[in-house]
């Protein structure tokens, strides 16, 4: 069931976003929705910008069974995929800089949050590194041993690479790591 849209008792300390209506594309896609202001969430020396997760839907998400639960979102017209993890009784999510900031959302902005669940085990994985699954069965059989964190961290290290040439020789090394012929990345000697 969908949920309202609710509206924060602070809003008036706050700065709206300039886009306040929810594309009519949303409304139908996506399966929850709420506002939320943009904050800064501190993980030590670090701070992400974030929106945190309208309480009243603690409750309807399987935030329990799947701490970090997947999710397709739409920030007030900004496109994000990622998940809500937990932290201290609340759960966040990640927005991307770069569009957000084009978008002219900043910290203190209130903004329309409309997302679904995404299916738990969901990959996406680059172009380039799907030709080589396809093309060598035994790097597609290590693959497929990997669990779907894993292959997420694989496919986003290729994916995060701008130039072509990068993203080759990651692809070369993701499938290096496959063949047994390197160790995982985020793997420490």
């Amino acid at each position: 069931m969908p949920h309202k849209w609710l509206n924060p008792e602070s809003a008036s300390t706050v700065r709206p976003h300039k886009r306040h209506q929810p594309h009519s594309l949303c409304m139908a896609y996506f399966t929850h929705r709420f506002e939320a202001s943009v904050s800064l969430h501190p993980v030590g020396i670090y701070n992400y910008t974030v929106v945190y997760l309208d309480p009243e839907l603690h409750a309807l998400l399987p935030l329990n069974e799947t701490p970090r639960l997947r999710v397709e979102a739409d920030i007030s017209g900004v496109p994000v995929k990622g998940a809500w993890q937990p932290a201290a009784g609340r759960w966040f999510l990640m927005l991307p800089k770069s569009p957000i900031k084009k978008a002219e959302i900043s910290i203190g902005s209130v903004v329309e949050v409309a997302f679904k669940v995404l299916p738990q085990d969901e990959v996406d994985v680059p172009q380039e590194l799907s030709a080589v699954l396809q093309a060598k069965p035994e790097v597609l059989q290590a693959w497929s041993a990997l669990s779907p964190g894993k292959q997420r961290g694989l496919a986003y290290m290729v994916a995060s690479a701008k130039r072509s040439e990068t993203r080759q020789a990651r692809v070369d090394h993701v499938t290096a790591v496959l063949l047994g012929e390197a160790p995982l990345p985020w793997v420490r000697k």
